[in-house]
């Protein structure tokens, strides 16, 4: 198998090697930042959906609170370990932030653990989790743990449930689009999974909708939104062209704030915080990851703790993303759309 055929497959099926950290991660600073995060795991069950576990991992700042709540979702064969140095700072940033595992889409696909040895193993494994009844468990899972988080002793006290966010890579940006909205075929009604609680939502490497035309499968959503990808940010589950074609969520809703990042040469395992080859990162990583983590707070702060220079801040985006990517911002706000070529199937 060739080196990229391998990239591609670790990026597909997260390996469970941990990730290596910029080295700012060592620093005192930044140990006693993590200090002030408590880690929490755990698992509820649903008794309404035949007992399905829904295993979580809560970083839960210390103090008092009550704190905005982020949700997370992780991608096609990951955990609730994913994304740890995105959903560190953001906890470190004075967010309760709760991890959520799905059955039937997490590292159960990896087959005990061992990597598929070829890439039609590997997009196997894959569909296993893709198809409509495991998608719909998963997305019923973030109601089931917004009631939950409300009503456990440990989180709950902490939990500011009037602002709450979602966010979820890849897979788990499918299930941040559908929670805002997006609708989904065979559903009755398509978007029985919309959830009101959520106020605003990230999707890192989200796609265009499957089977669907954009303009209609994104129309009920009505949640600002910011949107990660990068410029090699593809998997072998891809039918978009081209990474280009990840912005359609952006370019095809209509009406909420909407901003969009393209970071120059990033892929897909960089925002789900692991990387295959032993956990090692890329040259381009360190700062990239900064720029994901810094422009994630800066949106949770702008429209969950209504923070208005955050928010200003954000209608700068196309400008501070110069030499590191595109920044594309769509709100009234700001000013005029900043232009972006179109993907087909937009409007």
């Amino acid at each position: 198998m060739t080196r990229a055929a391998t990239l591609l497959l670790a990026a597909a099926l997260i390996t469970m090697a941990p990730a290596v950290g910029p080295a700012a991660a060592q620093q005192p600073a930044a140990a006693a930042a993590a200090s002030s995060v408590e880690i929490v795991r755990g698992e509820w069950i649903d008794a309404g959906r035949g007992g399905r576990v829904v295993p979580y991992k809560a970083y839960v700042p210390k103090g008092a609170g009550p704190f905005p709540v982020v949700v997370h979702s992780h991608g096609l064969g990951g955990s609730r370990e994913a994304s740890t140095y995105i959903l560190q700072a953001v906890a470190e940033a004075g967010f309760l932030v709760v991890c959520l595992q799905h059955a039937g889409s997490d590292t159960g696909l990896l087959m005990g653990g061992g990597r598929p040895a070829d890439t039609a193993s590997v997009v196997a494994a894959g569909r296993a989790g893709m198809n409509p009844a495991v998608a719909q468990a998963r997305y019923g899972d973030l109601p089931f743990a917004l009631d939950q988080i409300a009503k456990d002793p440990q989180l709950g006290p902490k939990a500011d449930m009037a602002h709450v966010g979602m966010s979820g890579h890849s897979y788990g940006a499918l299930s941040t689009l559908v929670a805002v909205g997006q609708r989904v075929l065979g559903a009755a009604p398509p978007t029985k999974f919309a959830e009101p609680r959520i106020k605003a939502a990230i999707a890192y490497s989200p796609n265009k909708p499957r089977g669907d035309d954009p303009a209609t499968a994104f129309a009920a959503v009505k949640t600002p939104m910011l949107h990660f990808t990068g410029t090699a940010d593809a998997t072998p589950f891809d039918l978009e062209k081209s990474p280009f074609e990840r912005t359609t969520p952006f370019q095809a809703i209509k009406g909420p704030d909407q901003f969009l990042i393209i970071l120059t040469d990033a892929d897909h395992g960089l925002f789900g915080g692991r990387r295959g080859a032993g956990g090692q990162l890329k040259p381009t990583d360190p700062p990239q990851m900064e720029i994901v983590k810094a422009e994630t707070i800066r949106f949770w702060r702008a429209y969950l703790k209504d923070d208005k220079a955050a928010a200003a801040e954000l209608c700068a985006l196309p400008t501070r993303m110069a030499g590191a990517g595109d920044g594309y911002q769509k709100a009234v706000r700001c000013g005029p759309p900043t232009p972006i070529a179109p993907v087909d199937g937009v409007r």
